[in-house]
Protein backbone atom coordinates (compact mmCIF):
# COMPACT_ATOMS: atom_id res chain seq x y z
CA UNK A 1 0.00 0.00 0.00
CA UNK A 2 2.76 2.53 1.16
CA UNK A 3 5.25 1.99 -2.33
CA UNK A 4 1.47 1.87 -3.96
CA UNK A 5 0.79 5.19 -2.90
CA UNK A 6 4.20 6.91 -3.44
CA UNK A 7 4.19 5.39 -6.73
CA UNK A 8 0.62 7.03 -7.78
CA UNK A 9 2.01 10.32 -6.35
CA UNK A 10 4.78 10.20 -8.14
CA UNK A 11 2.88 9.60 -11.07
CA UNK A 12 0.79 12.60 -10.63
CA UNK A 13 3.73 15.22 -9.82
CA UNK A 14 4.82 14.36 -13.07
CA UNK A 15 1.67 15.00 -14.84
CA UNK A 16 1.62 18.35 -13.11
CA UNK A 17 5.03 19.21 -15.46
CA UNK A 18 7.26 18.83 -11.87
CA UNK A 19 11.01 17.99 -12.52
CA UNK A 20 12.14 14.47 -11.87
CA UNK A 21 14.57 15.36 -9.41
CA UNK A 22 12.24 17.01 -7.26
CA UNK A 23 9.69 14.34 -7.55
CA UNK A 24 12.64 12.05 -6.14
CA UNK A 25 13.51 14.48 -3.26
CA UNK A 26 9.74 15.24 -2.28
CA UNK A 27 8.52 11.34 -2.41
CA UNK A 28 11.49 10.06 -0.75
CA UNK A 29 11.31 12.84 2.10
CA UNK A 30 7.37 11.92 2.55
CA UNK A 31 8.17 7.90 2.15
CA UNK A 32 10.90 8.05 5.23
CA UNK A 33 8.59 10.32 7.04
CA UNK A 34 5.75 8.01 6.87
CA UNK A 35 8.17 4.69 7.44
CA UNK A 36 9.22 6.87 10.46
CA UNK A 37 5.37 7.48 12.05
CA UNK A 38 4.01 4.72 10.99
CA UNK A 39 1.26 6.23 9.58
CA UNK A 40 -1.13 4.99 6.35
CA UNK A 41 0.42 7.57 4.12
CA UNK A 42 -2.93 8.25 2.53
CA UNK A 43 -5.03 8.94 5.92
CA UNK A 44 -2.16 11.21 6.69
CA UNK A 45 -1.43 13.35 3.27
CA UNK A 46 -5.16 12.55 1.75
CA UNK A 47 -5.81 10.84 -1.73
CA UNK A 48 -2.56 11.08 -4.15
CA UNK A 49 -3.99 13.01 -6.77
CA UNK A 50 -5.04 15.89 -4.44
CA UNK A 51 -2.26 15.96 -2.31
CA UNK A 52 -0.13 16.19 -5.57
CA UNK A 53 -2.35 18.98 -6.90
CA UNK A 54 -1.33 20.67 -3.28
CA UNK A 55 2.73 20.10 -3.71
CA UNK A 56 2.27 21.35 -7.24
CA UNK A 57 1.59 24.85 -6.77
CA UNK A 58 4.51 25.07 -4.04
CA UNK A 59 7.03 23.13 -6.03
CA UNK A 60 6.39 25.82 -9.10
CA UNK A 61 7.04 28.68 -7.06
CA UNK A 62 10.12 29.75 -8.69
CA UNK A 63 9.16 28.94 -12.03
CA UNK A 64 8.70 31.67 -14.56
CA UNK A 65 5.29 33.32 -14.52
CA UNK A 66 3.34 34.90 -17.51
CA UNK A 67 0.76 31.20 -17.79
CA UNK A 68 1.26 28.56 -20.76
CA UNK A 69 4.49 28.44 -21.96
CA UNK A 70 4.80 29.97 -25.41
CA UNK A 71 7.25 27.44 -26.84
CA UNK A 72 4.54 24.96 -26.37
CA UNK A 73 2.72 23.38 -29.31
CA UNK A 74 -0.32 24.29 -29.81
CA UNK A 75 -3.08 21.87 -32.02
CA UNK A 76 -7.08 22.58 -32.45
CA UNK A 77 -9.33 19.71 -33.57
CA UNK A 78 -12.59 17.92 -33.77
CA UNK A 79 -14.50 14.82 -33.87
CA UNK A 80 -17.38 13.35 -34.01
CA UNK A 81 -19.59 11.50 -30.94
CA UNK A 82 -18.53 8.33 -32.79
CA UNK A 83 -14.86 8.31 -32.94
CA UNK A 84 -13.90 11.56 -30.52
CA UNK A 85 -12.76 8.82 -27.88
CA UNK A 86 -10.48 6.99 -30.54
CA UNK A 87 -8.63 10.13 -31.24
CA UNK A 88 -8.13 11.53 -28.52
CA UNK A 89 -6.32 8.32 -27.20
CA UNK A 90 -4.16 8.27 -30.32
CA UNK A 91 -3.18 11.54 -30.23
CA UNK A 92 -2.98 11.33 -26.22
CA UNK A 93 -0.11 8.52 -27.05
CA UNK A 94 1.87 11.29 -28.89
CA UNK A 95 1.64 13.83 -26.44
CA UNK A 96 -0.73 16.14 -26.55
CA UNK A 97 -3.11 17.13 -23.60
CA UNK A 98 -5.80 18.88 -24.41
CA UNK A 99 -6.50 22.28 -21.92
CA UNK A 100 -10.28 22.80 -22.74
CA UNK A 101 -13.14 22.82 -25.52
CA UNK A 102 -13.95 25.84 -27.34
CA UNK A 103 -17.43 27.15 -27.69
CA UNK A 104 -17.62 24.63 -30.88
CA UNK A 105 -16.74 21.98 -29.59
CA UNK A 106 -13.02 21.59 -30.74
CA UNK A 107 -10.50 20.18 -28.50
CA UNK A 108 -7.76 22.84 -27.72
CA UNK A 109 -4.65 21.11 -27.34
CA UNK A 110 -0.85 21.77 -25.86
CA UNK A 111 1.96 19.58 -26.18
CA UNK A 112 5.20 20.34 -24.49
CA UNK A 113 8.12 19.99 -26.92
CA UNK A 114 10.89 19.88 -23.94
CA UNK A 115 9.52 16.84 -22.00
CA UNK A 116 5.84 15.60 -23.59
CA UNK A 117 3.86 13.38 -21.61
CA UNK A 118 1.31 10.66 -22.66
CA UNK A 119 -2.77 11.06 -22.05
CA UNK A 120 -5.21 9.05 -21.91
CA UNK A 121 -9.04 9.85 -22.15
CA UNK A 122 -12.45 9.30 -21.19
CA UNK A 123 -15.84 10.77 -21.78
CA UNK A 124 -18.75 10.30 -19.35
CA UNK A 125 -22.47 11.15 -20.50
CA UNK A 126 -23.65 13.14 -17.39
CA UNK A 127 -26.11 16.08 -16.71
CA UNK A 128 -24.91 19.23 -15.83
CA UNK A 129 -25.91 19.46 -12.13
CA UNK A 130 -23.67 16.33 -11.56
CA UNK A 131 -20.36 17.30 -12.95
CA UNK A 132 -18.95 18.08 -9.20
CA UNK A 133 -19.99 14.86 -7.81
CA UNK A 134 -18.68 13.07 -11.13
CA UNK A 135 -15.36 14.92 -10.83
CA UNK A 136 -15.39 14.37 -7.38
CA UNK A 137 -15.35 10.52 -7.71
CA UNK A 138 -12.61 10.15 -10.81
CA UNK A 139 -10.26 12.24 -8.46
CA UNK A 140 -8.72 10.00 -6.68
CA UNK A 141 -7.52 7.55 -9.89
CA UNK A 142 -5.99 10.46 -11.21
CA UNK A 143 -8.79 11.79 -13.25
CA UNK A 144 -9.55 15.61 -14.08
CA UNK A 145 -11.95 17.37 -16.26
CA UNK A 146 -10.55 18.79 -19.29
CA UNK A 147 -14.31 20.32 -21.34
CA UNK A 148 -17.47 19.83 -21.42
CA UNK A 149 -20.05 19.19 -24.90
CA UNK A 150 -23.39 19.41 -24.28
CA UNK A 151 -23.97 16.68 -22.12
CA UNK A 152 -20.32 15.04 -22.60
CA UNK A 153 -18.45 15.51 -20.17
CA UNK A 154 -13.91 14.76 -20.79
CA UNK A 155 -11.51 13.65 -18.38
CA UNK A 156 -7.64 13.16 -19.29
CA UNK A 157 -4.62 11.98 -16.77
CA UNK A 158 -1.03 11.30 -17.18
CA UNK A 159 0.11 7.89 -18.45
CA UNK A 160 3.24 8.33 -15.89
CA UNK A 161 0.08 8.14 -13.20
CA UNK A 162 0.04 4.45 -14.18
CA UNK A 163 3.19 4.03 -15.90
CA UNK A 164 6.14 5.78 -14.07
CA UNK A 165 8.44 7.30 -16.39
CA UNK A 166 7.20 5.44 -18.94
CA UNK A 167 4.61 7.69 -19.39
CA UNK A 168 7.07 10.10 -20.56
CA UNK A 169 6.86 10.28 -24.82
CA UNK A 170 10.88 10.28 -25.97
CA UNK A 171 10.19 11.32 -29.43
CA UNK A 172 6.73 13.49 -30.57
CA UNK A 173 5.57 13.05 -33.81
CA UNK A 174 4.66 16.07 -36.22
CA UNK A 175 2.21 18.14 -35.69
CA UNK A 176 -1.48 16.70 -37.85
CA UNK A 177 -1.69 18.52 -40.23
CA UNK A 178 -5.60 17.33 -40.10
CA UNK A 179 -8.00 19.30 -38.02
CA UNK A 180 -11.32 17.49 -38.54
CA UNK A 181 -12.49 13.92 -38.08
CA UNK A 182 -16.12 12.79 -39.38
CA UNK A 183 -16.65 9.12 -39.89
CA UNK A 184 -19.03 7.57 -42.20
CA UNK A 185 -21.46 7.26 -39.45
CA UNK A 186 -21.69 10.59 -38.38
CA UNK A 187 -22.10 11.29 -42.07
CA UNK A 188 -24.65 8.43 -42.49
CA UNK A 189 -25.93 10.17 -39.07
CA UNK A 190 -26.76 13.75 -41.18
CA UNK A 191 -28.23 12.43 -44.30
CA UNK A 192 -30.95 10.56 -42.19
CA UNK A 193 -31.40 13.72 -40.32
CA UNK A 194 -31.57 15.88 -43.03
CA UNK A 195 -33.66 13.38 -44.84
CA UNK A 196 -36.04 13.17 -41.63
CA UNK A 197 -36.74 16.92 -41.09
CA UNK A 198 -37.47 17.90 -45.12
CA UNK A 199 -40.04 15.09 -44.90
CA UNK A 200 -41.39 16.64 -42.03
CA UNK A 201 -41.47 20.29 -42.85
CA UNK A 202 -42.79 18.94 -46.51
CA UNK A 203 -45.46 17.14 -44.13
CA UNK A 204 -46.18 20.34 -42.95
CA UNK A 205 -46.18 22.62 -45.71
CA UNK A 206 -48.62 20.25 -47.76
CA UNK A 207 -51.21 19.97 -44.68
CA UNK A 208 -50.27 16.12 -43.91
CA UNK A 209 -48.53 14.62 -41.03
CA UNK A 210 -48.42 14.46 -37.51
CA UNK A 211 -47.43 18.44 -37.09
CA UNK A 212 -50.09 19.81 -39.84
CA UNK A 213 -52.80 19.75 -37.90
CA UNK A 214 -54.61 18.32 -40.48
CA UNK A 215 -57.18 14.68 -40.16
CA UNK A 216 -54.35 12.13 -41.61
CA UNK A 217 -51.36 11.48 -39.38
CA UNK A 218 -49.72 8.22 -41.34
CA UNK A 219 -51.53 7.87 -43.87
CA UNK A 220 -51.25 7.60 -47.32
CA UNK A 221 -50.78 11.40 -47.82
CA UNK A 222 -48.04 11.59 -45.04
CA UNK A 223 -46.44 9.07 -47.13
CA UNK A 224 -46.42 11.21 -50.37
CA UNK A 225 -45.05 13.95 -47.93
CA UNK A 226 -41.88 11.94 -46.73
CA UNK A 227 -41.35 11.23 -50.37
CA UNK A 228 -41.77 14.05 -51.86
CA UNK A 229 -39.34 15.68 -48.64
CA UNK A 230 -36.57 12.78 -50.03
CA UNK A 231 -37.07 14.21 -53.93
CA UNK A 232 -36.39 17.68 -52.61
CA UNK A 233 -32.97 16.63 -50.60
CA UNK A 234 -31.67 13.83 -53.53
CA UNK A 235 -32.59 16.54 -56.49
CA UNK A 236 -30.41 19.37 -54.51
CA UNK A 237 -27.37 16.56 -53.96
CA UNK A 238 -27.84 15.99 -57.57
CA UNK A 239 -27.62 19.48 -58.77
CA UNK A 240 -24.44 20.34 -56.20
CA UNK A 241 -22.63 17.42 -57.32
CA UNK A 242 -23.28 18.41 -60.87
CA UNK A 243 -22.14 21.66 -60.71
CA UNK A 244 -19.05 20.87 -58.95
CA UNK A 245 -17.98 18.30 -61.73
CA UNK A 246 -18.73 21.54 -64.32
CA UNK A 247 -16.12 22.95 -62.45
Amino acid sequence: MTTAYFDQLAGHLRGHGIPEEEIITTVDDLAAYAAESGADPEEEFGPAAGFAATLAPAAQETAPEGGPDPAAETWVWTADAFRDREYLNRYGEQGWEVERIDHLGRFVSRRDPERPLRWEYRRETVLPAKHGALAERLAPDGWEPCGGWMYFQYFKRPKAVSEGLAGELDDAPATPARRVFFGRRFYAFMVVWVLYMAALITGIVLGVGPLSGGDHEFGPDFVGGVLAGIAVVVLLVLITLRRRRRR
